[in-house]
């Protein structure tokens, strides 16, 4: 596939009503969390995420089933991943000066910008086992190594997008999402499919802009609180 069919994918997908819009409530749950994973050195505590659902305004009850079926938890209970993750994965990345880790490579482009911070990344293709570093930040790619690094990013067709459950969110997006030192790499790995985007960096980059807008859209309606 190519980078500009793609990339209008990604933004059908991240238009209001699209398969991203997950609905005010959910959406800034989210958010929270993310921001809670990124801030800390530890999983979320079980009383900080009673505190942010009642601060956000979400009927308790909807929330934490939202919160069972997306996060990943440790034997305390508390949320140790939800996109962001204390769980190592092949996408490493270092924020605030602590390490963690994505569930897949566009988290990573896609965080910078809702988290509105910096971001180093170490990431591992599939197969070759090669590392990819960048250096990212809410405004674009500051370091790419190699520079013609590529990503991957699933594009389905609509009604197979599954948000349901982190089981369905890595199946339907995040075992399909690497970098690769180049598109033929990248390209070598997803060939045969045709729900496959392979995007230079600076393609990655605007996909994972439109993603994330899809995500803060109604932060902006609450900016004020």
């Amino acid at each position: 596939m190519t980078s500009a069919h793609p990339t209008q994918t990604v933004a059908e997908l991240s238009q209001p009503g699209g398969a991203l819009d997950l609905g005010q409530g959910p959406a800034r749950l989210l958010i929270r969390m993310l921001r809670l994973l990124a801030q800390e050195d530890h999983p979320i505590r079980r009383d900080r995420v009673l505190d942010s659902i009642a601060d956000l305004g979400i009927e308790h009850a909807h929330a934490a089933a939202l919160l069972d079926s997306w996060t990943e938890r440790d034997d305390e209970g508390r949320i140790v991943g939800l996109g962001l993750t204390h769980n190592p994965t092949a996408h490493q990345v270092i924020i605030g000066g602590a390490r963690k880790w994505t569930w897949c490579a566009m988290d990573t482009l896609i965080f910078t910008i809702v988290l509105n911070a910096p971001i180093t990344v170490s990431s591992t293709a599939p197969e070759s086992g090669t590392v990819v570093r960048l250096q990212v930040s809410p405004s674009g790619i500051t370091v790419a190594d190699p520079v013609e690094a590529a990503v991957t990013q699933r594009v389905p067709a609509r009604g197979q997008s599954d948000f349901s459950t982190k089981t369905a969110i890595w199946g339907s997006f995040c075992h399909h999402s690497f970098f690769f030192l180049n598109r033929i790499e990248a390209e070598h790995w997803a060939a045969g499919r045709d729900d496959i985007a392979t995007l230079s960096i600076e393609d990655g980059f605007d996909a994972a802009r439109d993603m994330a807008a899809a995500l803060t859209r109604y932060e902006k309606d609450h900016a004020d609180e």
